[in-house]
């Protein structure tokens, strides 16, 4: 397994241990980052879309969140069919205890790295991103060719 990989797996780990020690959960959390970037609040496909996840995911986040008193749901005006997700004061305390929860864990983890290594780190971890989401040549649905890239 790779070094990246593995960086990647233990970060998940220890985050996953860290947040659900606190009383958290990252998706929920995650939902609730999105939110916070709108004021007025958003609908169940506006988060599918910006989430990257389906409906039916939404929805059970949503209905967690709000069972915990975190969001409420509202009518859309104009579109009886419609509501929009907004975050309660509840939900803002809660975000901002999780947040502070992973800035120590990066603090931690970013600890005596200089801040050129970090904006180098990055900078390739975008490109990889990047090249991963929009060359056809890495997707394996593409047939498989002489400039093929082998599992493993």
């Amino acid at each position: 397994m790779s070094s990246a990989s593995q960086a990647a797996r233990r970060w998940q780990q220890r985050s996953a241990e860290a947040y659900r020690g606190a009383g958290h959960a990252g998706a929920p959390m995650s939902l609730l980052q999105v939110l916070s970037d709108a004021q007025r609040g958003l609908t169940h496909s506006e988060i599918a879309e910006r989430m990257k996840i389906t409906g039916a995911s939404v929805t059970r986040l949503v209905d967690w969140l709000e069972d915990a008193g975190l969001v409420s749901r509202r009518r859309l005006i104009g579109d009886g069919r419609s509501r929009l997700v907004i975050m309660q004061d509840k939900g803002v305390t809660a975000l901002a205890s999780f947040e502070n929860l992973a800035g120590a864990m990066r603090n931690r983890i970013f600890d005596g790295l200089q801040e050129h290594e970090l904006v180098t780190t990055l900078k390739v971890l975008d490109t990889i991103a990047s090249r991963l989401m929009t060359d056809p040549g890495l997707r394996q649905d593409e047939e498989a060719g002489s400039d093929a890239i082998p599992n493993g």
